[in-house]
This record gives structure tokens, sequence and C-alpha cells, in this order.
């Protein structure tokens, strides 16, 4: 195991975080206003910032990495309810877990990274950092195939009874025949 040079780790953090800021809120948040995207890019971010540095200084198999990111992935394509942010946490915590479980490290460089991680969950998921939307999705069937005249997104509206962000056409049948969709919309929550 090496030691951490300190200086260098928070040269490297401030980096990284200036780089996700960028990327996470100034070019994503700004344009598409999705919420837990945001959250979910900026702590996997930071996540794997605190993973590699640690992994990176405690000889270990890359089996150990991946073998996390395998668990995760399961949970992910199994849970139908967990949304973004609900992984990150999931992520954040199964970090902690493996970082403060590492045999070798002194108390403070364990304590160096989970800080870092439980901190930047909770900065970065502050309620008062953005503007919380809720986006929702659903799947409808039409009945019909007129898809051509514009009036698919009006049509949606009408039948839902509000206005929606996106409709997305995810398939068309002959017989009988319909037209399936993808509704997403966002509602305010405070």
């Amino acid at each position: 195991m090496t030691s951490i040079d300190y200086v260098q780790f928070f040269l490297s953090l401030a980096l990284d975080l200036l780089s996700v800021a960028l990327l996470s809120y100034v070019f994503y948040y700004r344009r598409h206003q999705n919420r837990e995207m945001f959250v979910a890019i900026s702590i996997i971010n930071v996540t794997l910032f605190a993973l590699a540095g640690a992994l990176a200084s405690f000889t270990l198999s890359l089996g150990v990495g991946f073998a996390l990111f395998a668990v995760i992935s399961i949970i992910r394509l199994r849970s139908d309810e967990a949304g973004w942010v609900e992984m990150a946490y999931l992520l954040v915590g199964l970090s902690v877990g493996l970082i403060l479980g590492l045999p070798g490290y002194s108390l403070n460089e364990k304590a160096i990274y989970a800080s870092m991680l439980v901190l930047a969950m909770f900065i970065i998921d502050h309620p008062s950092l953005l503007i919380r939307k809720r986006s929702r999705k659903l799947s409808l069937t039409l009945e019909g195939t007129n898809i051509g005249d514009g009036t698919l997104h009006k049509r949606v509206e009408d039948l839902l009874g509000r206005s929606v962000d996106e409709v997305t056409i995810k398939s068309v049948t002959v017989v009988p025949p319909a037209i399936k969709v993808e509704v997403r919309f966002t509602e305010n929550t405070k």
C-alpha cells in the first residue's frame, strides 16, 4: 500500500469537481433540467474518483472493482422502482463500505475517502441546490396508426389531460392498427 500525497489528492479532487460541475450542471442540467440525472452523473463521478484513489494505492485484484460494478448493474437491471438518485446513494453506500473495509489503510485515510463521498452526496443532492422536478414516464397504446399529420402530441395531451414534454413512438402495428408510445412529463415538487 502507498500513502496519499495530500497536495496531489486535493488538486486532483478540485480538477475532478470542476470537470464534473461543467459536465453535469453547465452542460447537462441547464439543457435538460433532469435533476435525477444531474445527481447521478455528479455522485457517480465523485465515487469513482474515491474508488480509483483507494484501489490504486492498495494492491488488489482488478476483479474487486468489476465485482462492485457487477453488483450495481444487477441491482439496477432488477429494480423498476429505484431511480437514478437512489442508485447514486446505493453506489456511495457500497463504495464507502468497500473503502472502509480495505485492510492496511490508516483510519485517517479511510475517513478522508468516506467523508468526501458522504459530503459530496449531501451537497449534490441537497434540495436547495436545484429545482426539484419529478420526471414521469408512461407507456401508452393508442388506437390507429395516423402519425404523419402532426397531431400525435396533442392527442396524447388530450388523453392525459395535461401537457407533456415528449412523445416517442416505440412501435406501430397494422393489425390491429395501434401505436405504442412513451410519454415523458415533469412535475415541480416542493
